[in-house]
């Protein structure tokens, strides 16, 4: 049977593989550097505060993970939540009822931290084939689909337009007086 809980301090690099695979299924594998980047990133989780990385824990092995985020905006009151990432291995019994049940428990833990909005994203178009599935998954927990978030990136070497904008915004910097 399967457990959710926090992810443990020495599961950070199991938590990594369980990223890295999400990515692969996507179709979107990721660099060495982004590799090393998140596991350097999922280290910090166990002693922050603001975030928490939830895991699914069967027979001794993780076949699931889930990272959210807490953030406090400097003005505003109150805090915001996001559920940054969300996976659970293919095949695995229950997947969608392991899925549901890692949201409650980051939403009932933001909820006891005083958040007051949470939000998460989901890729969208012809990059993204599994959106009308997260599309359908979120809508069965009751979420609003209320935005669209649109983004520019600093480092994508894989798409030269993209990464045609960012530049083209950084070099308007010392335009700016």
């Amino acid at each position: 049977m399967a457990q959710i809980r926090t992810m443990r301090d020495n599961e950070a690099g199991r938590v990594r593989d369980l990223w890295l695979q999400m990515c692969a299924e996507a179709g979107t594998p990721l660099p060495e550097a982004s590799a090393r980047q998140i596991l350097t990133n999922l280290k910090q989780y166990p002693a922050h505060q603001n975030v928490r990385c939830l895991v699914v824990e069967e027979q001794g092995n993780l076949t699931g993970f889930l990272t959210c985020a807490l953030t406090r905006h400097p003005i505003a009151p109150g805090l915001s939540g996001e559920i940054e990432e969300l996976y659970v291995q293919s095949g695995t019994p229950q997947e969608q009822t392991l899925l549901a049940e890692l949201v409650r428990q980051a939403v009932v833990y933001m909820q006891a931290q005083g958040a007051r909005s949470i939000h998460t994203h989901i890729g969208i178009g012809e990059e993204s084939p599994e959106e009308p599935e997260q599309r359908a998954f979120w809508q069965s927990l009751g979420w609003v689909n209320d935005m669209t978030i649109y983004s520019i990136y600093s480092d994508v070497p894989g798409d030269p337009a993209l990464q045609r904008v960012w530049n083209e915004y950084r070099a308007q910097q010392g335009n700016d007086h």
